[in-house]
């Protein structure tokens, strides 16, 4: 029967990806596992060895581009246009204070959001951030480390996907300037208080609780 008060519903915004966002993605990656290598404990001289290099590679991987693109899909889900734009600066002189001093100190960039953002939008899109990290260190760090030899190269891989992601969670979950706990405690700060507890335990958990 014909309802002429039927209309049919809305499509989810789809997830798009221009050759621009990739380019991004990929510079900052490769930016900071070449960082990251030579601040891993891991490295002893000033030449990171290969696996010292996979699993930087796996730790920035999932730490960094899951964190970002959880922001951008919640963004884009939500009907605004959001990309990953690296930043050149920051990823030079991240490189160079890891050559120099052996010090992590990046900012790579940032998912870029355009549209009418609501307080209750900028919270969710800053929050999943943070929470795909913890997310991962905790299906890496909780079960896995049970279960794999602490002699092991698949240990140390594990171990460091685990400390570098829960390290992230926490540290974006800071509220100040444009850290993603900001945004989240602007929100809600009942959900901000519940996360940061978790990261915190979580994070020490996994630093003192394997070898």
């Amino acid at each position: 029967m014909y309802n002429p008060y039927y209309q049919p519903a809305p499509e989810r915004p789809r997830i798009a990806y221009s050759r621009t966002e990739v380019l991004h993605l990929a510079a900052a990656v490769a930016v900071l596992t070449v960082a990251f290598s030579f601040v891993n404990p891991a490295t002893r001289g000033f030449i990171p060895q290969p696996f010292t290099v996979f699993s930087s590679f796996v730790a920035v991987s999932s730490g960094f581009v899951l964190h970002e693109l959880a922001h951008k899909v919640v963004a884009q889900r939500y009907g605004h246009w959001a990309e990953f734009r690296a930043h050149p600066l920051g990823l030079g002189l991240a490189l160079a204070i890891a050559v120099l001093a052996k010090i992590l100190f990046a900012a790579p960039g940032a998912v870029l959001i355009r549209g009418a953002v609501t307080r209750k939008e900028n919270g969710v899109i800053s929050l999943v951030g943070p929470g795909t990290n913890l997310v991962i260190a905790a299906a890496s760090g909780l079960p896995l480390l049970y279960l794999v030899d602490t002699t092991t190269n698949l240990y140390t891989l594990v171990r460091t996907v685990a400390m570098v992601n829960a390290a992230l969670a926490v540290f974006n979950l800071i509220p100040a300037g444009p850290l993603d706990g900001k945004k989240v405690w602007q929100w809600n700060k009942a959900v901000y208080l519940a996360m940061l507890a978790t990261g915190i335990g979580l994070f020490l958990l996994i630093l003192v609780g394997w070898p």
